[in-house]
C-alpha cells in the first residue's frame, strides 16, 4: 500500500491551530504535518519523494518568502508532481485566484479559510483526495 500523507501548510500560526484542531478531530487516525513556510513543506517533500509517498497538501495563498502559487510551480518541476494532491484554503476572495487554480490539475478544490468540518465531509467524495481521508 502506498503512504499517504497530509501536509498543512499556512503562515497564520492560528489558522494553523485552528486546522490541527479540525484535522485531529475529523481524522483522527490521519498523521498530519504543519508547516508555517512554504519553503520548509517543499524541502520535507523533496526528502520523501523517492519513497513514492502520495502528499495531500492543504495550501494558504498568500505567504511571505515562497507563496502558494510558488510552492506549485517548484512542484510542478519537481520528479514527485504526480504524488502531490492539493486544496487549497485561502482568506483570498479574488476571483482570479480561483481562476488560476483551475489551471493546476494537482489542485482538487479550493475552499476558504478556516478549513471546517463540513469541508473535509465534502473533500470525502473527490477521487484522489478521499484516499487520504481515511
Amino acid at each position: 500500500m502506498t503512504e499517504r500523507e497530509i501536509l498543512v501548510i499556512d503562515d497564520d500560526p492560528i489558522i494553523l491551530m485552528i486546522h490541527q484542531v479540525v484535522l485531529e478531530f475529523a481524522l483522527p487516525h490521519v498523521s498530519c504535518h504543519y508547516f508555517s513556510e512554504a519553503q520548509d513543506a517543499l524541502i520535507y517533500m523533496q526528502q520523501n519523494s523517492a519513497t513514492q509517498k502520495k502528499f495531500l497538501l492543504f495550501l494558504d495563498i498568500n505567504m511571505p518568502v515562497l507563496n502558494g502559487w510558488d510552492l506549485l510551480c517548484a512542484i510542478e518541476k519537481s520528479d514527485f508532481k504526480d504524488n502531490v494532491h492539493v486544496v487549497m484554503v485561502t482568506s483570498s476572495v479574488n476571483e482570479g485566484d480561483k481562476i488560476k487554480a483551475e489551471n493546476y490539475q494537482n489542485i482538487h478544490s479550493f475552499i476558504s479559510k478556516p478549513l471546517k468540518e463540513e469541508h473535509i465531509d465534502k473533500l470525502r467524495e473527490i477521487e484522489n483526495i478521499n484516499l487520504f481521508l481515511v
